[in-house]
């Protein structure tokens, strides 16, 4: 009896254990996009100043698609973009024109980016969405036949 009473207790502390690591997963990624969304705000001024012909609005198009593809809800959009700015006006004060400076401390947060980047896509490869159906509306040769 005490046993099944223990299992019972154990099963019904499962959903609380899951609904806190569900609760801290959730936290943390936010806490990533909105470092990201800063992130990519000083790479808009700092990049936008050092190469204006090729990379002018890339920074700002990466944040809008970034929104897109999470659609966070407004509180947390908001964040995200209030810390774009933010990074992006602190990098302006910092780096007013385009030195080496600014260049090595571009290439320093695009290395942090990669870590947010790589803790993000994280989850994806551990559910497996990453992987790719084949499209049914590619002709492919068949089974034994070389490609071109």
């Amino acid at each position: 009896m005490i046993v099944r009473i223990l299992i019972a207790g154990c099963l019904a502390c499962l959903p609380l254990a899951a609904a806190a690591q569900d609760l801290e997963t959730y936290q943390q990624r936010q806490k990533d996009l909105t470092a990201l969304s800063g992130l990519f705000g000083e790479l808009h001024h700092i990049r936008r100043t050092c190469e204006p012909r090729y990379e002018g609005d890339v920074w700002r198009e990466r944040m809008k698609k970034l929104i897109e593809l999470e659609e966070p809800q407004n509180s947390e959009r908001e964040a995200m973009v209030q810390e774009f700015n933010k990074g992006y006006r602190g990098a302006r004060r910092r780096f007013p024109s385009c030195d080496r400076r600014a260049r090595h401390y571009a290439a320093g947060r695009a290395a942090q980016g990669d870590a947010i980047i790589a803790r993000l896509s994280e989850a994806l490869r551990e559910t497996g969405e990453e992987t790719f159906e084949p499209s049914p509306y590619v002709i492919a040769p068949p089974p034994g036949q070389p490609q071109d």
